[in-house]
């Protein structure tokens, strides 16, 4: 694991935003593939459909979805790192002094927290309402939908996507933007990311299953 790290490092250093690509890439696979075997059984697994001769068959993994949401994660990598990249020169963060006085170290403190505050607000608020839009819009053109099905995918199901973020990713970007180096930050979100691809993986599949979304 350590050379793995090591050879990581290398190529971000090196290549960034190809470096990053692929790791987001393959997070969002694996994503997907838990939201497939583990995460809707249901939906995957004890779903039937009516074969030729009318007999049923059990709904299987299906590994161009994955492969779709590789693709989206490498698309969306790059995004992310310029994104985070435009918040930090935007606010930075205030450098701490060794030697520092008690209130100028507490001052320090306060407007390092203001800075981290205002990272958190304006991506919830600007960035991730349209990154959420961008992921059922892009996942369907890759799925060949018309653009009047994307529209009706995103009004039955943007809302839920949406209010799912707002309960995992203000916190996870809380600590992104307070703690982790820069380079660092998308391999951080890949991670949560699982999770993350997990319930909107089992968001995009809920209406084409035919299983709305709200039964859960």
């Amino acid at each position: 694991m350590i050379a793995i790290g090591q050879i990581w490092n290398r190529w971000a250093k090196s290549r960034p935003l190809i470096t990053l690509s692929l790791t987001n890439g393959m997070m969002g696979a694996i994503g997907d593939v838990i939201a497939q075997n583990i995460a809707q059984p249901t939906a995957q697994q004890t779903d039937k459909t009516k074969s030729t001769d009318g007999s049923s068959q059990a709904v299987g993994y299906d590994p161009m979805r994955t492969a779709r949401f590789f693709l989206y994660g490498c698309m969306f990598g790059p995004v992310a790192y310029k994104w985070y990249s435009l918040l930090d020169r935007r606010f930075p963060l205030p450098l701490v002094t060794l030697g520092s006085s008690a209130p100028s170290a507490l001052g320090t403190s306060a407007a390092k927290m203001l800075a981290i505050g205002k990272r958190v607000a304006v991506d919830q608020v600007a960035f991730a309402p349209v990154a959420i839009g961008a992921f059922f819009v892009v996942m369907g053109a890759m799925e060949g939908k018309r653009i009047n099905d994307i529209r009706a995918s995103l009004r039955a199901k943007y809302k839920d996507a949406l209010v799912g973020n707002y309960a995992l990713w203000p916190w996870a970007q809380l600590v992104n933007f307070s703690v982790i180096p820069l380079i660092y930050r998308v391999p951080f979100s890949s991670v949560v990311s699982v999770l993350w691809n997990v319930y909107l993986s089992w968001i995009n599949s809920r209406r084409s299953s035919g299983v709305p979304i709200n039964s859960v």
